[in-house]
């Protein structure tokens, strides 16, 4: 196994969200145990159904706009699957997912290989005080660039907040951008620099723009 392949395994495995990989050719699919206990099932019961096995749980009313969201994708309409849906649990109940993912490999052609993505189940999360918001906006920066372009995430050293935008800079709690493919580039953010420097915050901050 390669240090790659090694890394992705303990990320995927200590993460605090669900996170999910299809290999689209061979149909198989990665998860880490989160997404199959989230749905009260055992990691286990997922094993050899594909992407199916998941799908099928999907609330008859949602199946339709799921799968054309992720044929989107595939087909090359969107960089960016995403999409809300109801899904069963084993109990026969409904909870309201939100599901972001995107390509991570293609072939020689250009034809998807391998997309990745993260659950979230938005009921719990938002009495968590999950930030919902950082984690869609990661997912849009590396969809804008996946495919080949070289990106960075800028992360603060010391409050650990994610550079969203030129001037805005939003928590993220899990190290997800280990999971989709961007370096990470760390600096400090501009609360920071007025706490650490308040003597020079204002000259540091306007030779950076912020």
């Amino acid at each position: 196994m390669d240090t790659y392949r090694e890394a992705w395994d303990k990320i995927l495995q200590e993460s605090e969200f669900a996170w999910w990989e299809w290999d689209i050719p061979g149909n198989t699919v990665r998860h880490n145990d989160l997404k199959a206990r989230m749905l009260d099932y055992d990691p286990e019961y997922f094993d050899g159904k594909g992407y199916q096995g998941f799908t099928e749980l999907v609330h008859p009313d949602d199946y339709e706009k799921t799968m054309d969201a992720m044929r989107d994708v595939l087909g090359g309409k969107t960089k960016l699957y995403q999409i809300d849906y109801r899904i069963r649990t084993r109990a026969g109940y409904y909870v309201w997912f939100m599901d972001r993912g995107i390509i991570t490999l293609t072939d020689a052609e250009g034809k998807p290989q391998k997309i990745r993505g993260i659950v979230i189940d938005l009921g719990k999360e938002s009495e968590r005080g999950t930030d919902i918001e950082a984690l869609i906006e990661v997912f849009n920066r590396s969809a804008s660039t996946a495919g080949g372009a070289f990106s960075f995430l800028t992360i603060c050293s010391i409050c650990r907040r994610v550079k969203k935008a030129n001037t805005k800079w939003i928590i993220v709690r899990d190290p997800i951008s280990a999971l989709i493919g961007e370096r990470i580039s760390h600096g400090i953010c501009p609360d920071c620099i007025k706490q650490l420097y308040p003597h020079i915050a204002e000259e540091v901050l306007a030779q950076l723009g912020e």
